[in-house]
């Protein structure tokens, strides 16, 4: 998995489709959020199979988390399609987790991947799908300007989605196979994880506003994920007195476009997204758009009237 895998895991919607299994997998927990700031987003997505554009609502569930402690900053990302509410019961989401201590930090990342290239070779890929299926799990480090990154894989039931994650990750920690480790130096100033690292520009954006009430594009931030440097740049930026997300109105809020550039070979990976700038929601994700391949694009909208899915075990050993 590289940061372009991360963020197709935001087209968790349509590119994977789930066979049916007999057993009943168990469930992710639920946890609380009282230490930690917690937000649902609805995942929606538009397909375009011919020279139209096919849209579908509501079709999936991302979770957000925040842990603030006085040394420490950890963000989670938890997001999925829903087979019992996605056309042909697609099945495809991830996991990233993210926790910073000073200059060290602790990243973990799970996540189906697809390589098709249009709507056909999706669909083909029902037929091809066993009663299992192989998750790739990243573990890294970054201690003492290194960055050190082992991805371990396990085989589980082909139909565990979202809601399995503490499942998936319980399996990993017993019966897990070692591949390839990546060890890498860091030019200083590398931030370790794509969370942090957007997390740490879109606070850059808000303190901006809320100190000259305008907002300017940064320099690019470089940071490290699985052993690759890439850079994040703000392509442009600009700041609105309201938007509707769905059917909640949202004053003084930043709407941004974003790039991904991957240093090794200048591969861009754009998206774009609108957060909070005074009150409340300042820095949450009040919606996100992202288009992994060009027959597909993922929405995600903030949608705080259910708690949805989270993941209780984290980058618990």
């Amino acid at each position: 998995m590289n940061s372009r895998a991360i963020l197709a895991t935001v087209s968790a919607a349509a590119t994977l489709y789930a066979a049916p299994f007999a057993a009943s997998p168990p469930a992710a927990a639920f946890v609380a959020a009282a230490a930690a700031d917690s937000h649902h987003y609805s995942v929606s997505a538009r397909i375009r199979p011919f020279l139209f554009w096919i849209s579908s609502n509501d079709l999936g569930d991302a979770v957000v988390v925040k842990h603030r402690e006085p040394q420490a900053v950890r963000y989670s990302l938890l997001i999925g399609s829903d087979p019992e509410r996605a056309p042909r019961r697609i099945n495809r989401w991830g996991y990233i987790d993210e926790e910073r201590r000073g200059d060290e930090a602790i990243l973990l990342g799970l996540m189906t991947e697809s390589d098709e290239n249009s709507v056909e070779e999706a669909e083909s890929a029902i037929q091809k799908r066993a009663g299992q299926r192989t998750f790739n799990i990243i573990h890294s480090t970054v201690a003492g300007g290194e960055a050190r990154s082992t991805v371990t894989s396990i085989a589980a039931p082909a139909d565990y989605s979202y809601r399995n994650v503490d499942a998936i990750l319980d399996l990993a920690r017993r019966d897990s196979r070692e591949g390839e480790t990546r060890m890498k130096r860091l030019p200083p100033g590398t931030r370790p994880g794509f969370l942090v690292t957007l997390a740490e520009v879109i606070h850059g954006q808000v303190t901006q506003w809320q100190t000259l009430h305008r907002v300017t594009a940064s320099d690019p931030v470089t940071y490290v994920y699985h052993g690759h440097l890439y850079q994040l740049t703000i392509v442009n930026t600009r700041a609105l007195p309201s938007v509707r997300v769905g059917t909640a109105m949202y004053e003084h809020v930043i709407s941004s476009r974003f790039e991904i550039r991957n240093t090794d070979d200048g591969t861009l990976t754009p998206f774009s997204m609108t957060f909070g700038a005074e009150g409340p929601l300042a820095e949450t994700l009040l919606e996100a758009s992202y288009r992994p391949r060009w027959w597909i694009e993922v929405q995600l909208s903030l949608d705080d009237t259910t708690p949805g899915p989270a993941v209780a075990g984290g980058l618990n050993p």
